[in-house]
């Protein structure tokens, strides 16, 4: 029975998730190749030698290119059979291809968020898998070095066909057009792109089918989307033609505190003792659960929760394996947990779960020199027709304020404290202390 303190909606999306048992072989494999490509390097392996010794960097980048593509060719293997993947497959394949990708992107969220366009990703069995595999191979063998990762098999890439990392680091998307009438398609969105000559629309859309000029339109949609990204990431400056938001990404990178290492020490002692692991860190409240508490230890967490608040008014609850199928958020794989802990996590040998109390990060926030405030009704009706997803709690909205600055805490805040490993507080404190970050817009732009 559930304690009448615990909503039971929140405590059925804490229950224990599992893939299918018999994918286990093929999930090691898989974590293998997409993550330690590089293991032979890592002996000789740290930050100064790889930031300075530009041969060794490119070895390290091409090993770990090599093992990601050799994970990538094993699941193109199994998509080839033409038998449909289950839902374990797919969530697995998934992370492993998000794995590769946020590698490729360097962890970097707000590079990820330029490239996901809030879609769903096609279903594999009906995308024209079989001719972008063939052209990723193509680019594989031009370019040994490189990692040309498919992008439908993501979850979150949704620019291009084909996201290219070479051995130095460059990034490039691709489109795959095959056949004659997508090159007459193209020949037509190339040429009134470079023309701009409206009579030439004009003409198009009274000779060409409608299937036709939708075609082209889609084309000129994807050239924009390139082009944009290929200035985003090379200024850190461009307008986004999907939304006309005019986009920046600050410099220099600024760090954020995290709670990763409380994470791994917690799930090793919940995985050693076979029982559970406990930690507060600031508002960030952690709870590991194994062996025979694997299955009911979120029960335990919940109850620990309701003790300090309301579960259902003070928290912002997840699963540490939600991350397997919420875009944005890096799967379990990339993680710096321990690889069985992370096989653990994903085969049901563990649950665990985190919680951002706002309560506590209130409290934080103020201990650390913020003041904090109530939203009026305006501010919060403001921010949600913008679309900025502010964080309600106990009805209002909340600003936080620093040295003249003040922002209103938003939902992209709690999705990096929840999914990211970042502390709020230190996320807050960084928006607030960087004029850059404040005026970029990242702290705005919604969330999945």
């Amino acid at each position: 029975m559930i304690d009448p303190k615990i909503p039971e909606k929140i405590e059925k999306r804490l229950r224990l998730m599992t893939l299918r048992k018999d994918l286990e072989p093929f999930a090691r494999e898989l974590l293998e190749l997409a993550c330690a490509g590089s293991r032979e390097l890592w002996d000789e392996l740290n930050s100064e030698r790889l930031k300075t010794d530009a041969n060794f960097r490119r070895k390290f980048h091409e090993l770990a290119h090599e093992g990601m593509f050799a994970a990538q060719e094993r699941m193109a293997g199994r998509i080839a059979t033409g038998e449909p993947l289950d839902v374990s497959e797919e969530l697995l394949f998934r992370a492993v291809a998000d794995t590769i990708a946020w590698g490729m992107l360097s962890g970097q969220l707000c590079y990820a968020r330029r490239i996901y366009k809030f879609q769903r990703q096609p279903d594999l069995s009906q995308s024209n898998f079989e001719s972008v595999l063939r052209v990723a191979r193509e680019l594989r063998e031009q370019d040994p070095g490189c990692m040309p990762l498919i992008t439908d098999l993501t979850s979150f890439v949704q620019v291009g066909d084909i996201m290219s990392v070479s051995a130095d680091r460059r990034t490039s998307y691709i489109e795959v057009k095959e056949g004659k009438h997508n090159k007459h398609v193209l020949d037509l969105a190339m040429f009134y792109e470079a023309s701009g000559c409206e009579h030439f629309r004009e003409i198009v859309e009274k000779t060409e089918s409608p299937k036709t000029v939708k075609q082209m339109d889609r084309m000129l949609r994807q050239k924009a989307r390139m082009t944009y990204l290929r200035d985003v990431m090379a200024t850190g400056k461009a307008k986004d033609p999907d939304t006309g938001e005019e986009i920046r990404i600050p410099e220099p990178f600024f760090e954020m505190a995290s709670w990763d290492e409380a994470l791994g020490n917690l799930t090793e002692k919940a995985k050693e003792t076979q029982s559970w692991a406990y930690d507060v860190q600031g508002p960030i409240f952690l709870g590991a659960y194994a062996g025979d508490l694997a299955s009911r230890g979120h029960m335990m967490f919940l109850m620990a929760l309701s003790l300090e608040g309301d579960v259902e008014q003070d928290y912002h609850i997840i699963r540490l394996a939600d991350c397997m199928h919420v875009p944005l958020a890096p799967p379990v794989f990339s993680g710096a947990l321990a690889d069985e802990v992370k096989i653990d996590l994903v085969f049901g040998r563990m649950n665990v779960c985190v919680a951002v109390s706002i309560p506590r990060l209130i409290e934080v926030c103020e201990m650390a020199g913020m003041d904090v405030r109530y939203a009026t009704r305006k501010e919060l009706g403001r921010a949600k027709a913008a679309g900025a997803e502010p964080i309600v709690h106990r009805g209002k909205g909340l600003m936080f304020s620093l040295a003249g600055r003040e922002m209103m805490l938003l939902a992209g805040v709690i999705f990096r404290a929840l999914f990211h490993g970042q502390q709020p507080e230190s996320v807050l404190r960084q928006y607030l202390g960087n004029s850059d970050l404040l005026s970029s817009g990242l702290a705005e732009s919604r969330q999945p």
